[in-house]
């Protein structure tokens, strides 16, 4: 099928999907489901809320079905919306970072949180023991990543060692850190712990 064909294919479909029928929608989904995951994936790094994200976006598109143009490029519109629902994601996740990095170093009055001072406490020293009890060069380099938020790359030329290399320590650091906030339990430890995984 030329080019043309599949361009006129795709406008009965979105006509059809104006109109509120399903089966054009089921096609569209199949269409178009993997290469948005894709785009989801690359940007959340999380199967997870991939997959929760994509369902987000096709969700939109029904519920505002009749504010489609056939007229214009789908696989754009869709792209567009799947970056702002990933961007959106992650803005909300820098929030709860922020709070769950201030609630663990006691920054937020516990009045204003849904966790006591004592969670926030031996969330804090739960963390500091799981950092202290990695090796001398995993720590150094979590700490000036995860801390002081330097880029993988800026780490690498500051310790005159491969941006890979940076990543592997991360990875094995987040995932040893990740397990002890996990056995320590409570809300700060579960908002500490996508923390980790945030920014891997």
């Amino acid at each position: 099928m030329s080019a043309n064909s599949n361009e006129v294919d795709e406008q009965k479909l979105l006509a059809r999907l104006r109109l509120g029928e399903e089966a054009a929608f089921r096609r569209l989904y199949d269409r178009y489901s993997r290469p948005i995951y894709g785009n989801i994936l690359r940007l959340v790094r999380d199967e997870a809320v991939a997959d929760d994200l994509l369902q987000d976006v096709f969700v939109k598109i029904w519920e505002h079905r009749e504010n489609i143009d056939p007229t214009q490029s789908f696989r754009a519109y869709l792209f567009t919306c799947s970056r702002h629902f990933a961007f959106n994601f992650k803005r909300r996740l820098r929030l709860e970072i922020e709070v769950a990095i201030q609630i663990a170093r006691g920054y937020v009055d516990s009045d204003d949180v849904v966790v006591n001072s004592l969670d926030a406490k031996e969330t804090e020293l739960l963390l500091q023991e799981a950092i202290s009890e990695l090796p001398a060069q995993r720590q150094r380099i979590f700490r000036l990543c995860k801390i002081d938020g330097l880029s993988y790359r800026q780490v690498a030329e500051q310790l005159g060692i491969s941006e890979a290399t940076v990543r592997d320590h991360i990875v094995k650091a987040n995932k040893f850190i990740k397990d002890r906030l996990i056995q320590g339990g409570g809300y700060s430890a579960l908002l500490l712990t996508v923390w980790l995984l945030a920014a891997t």
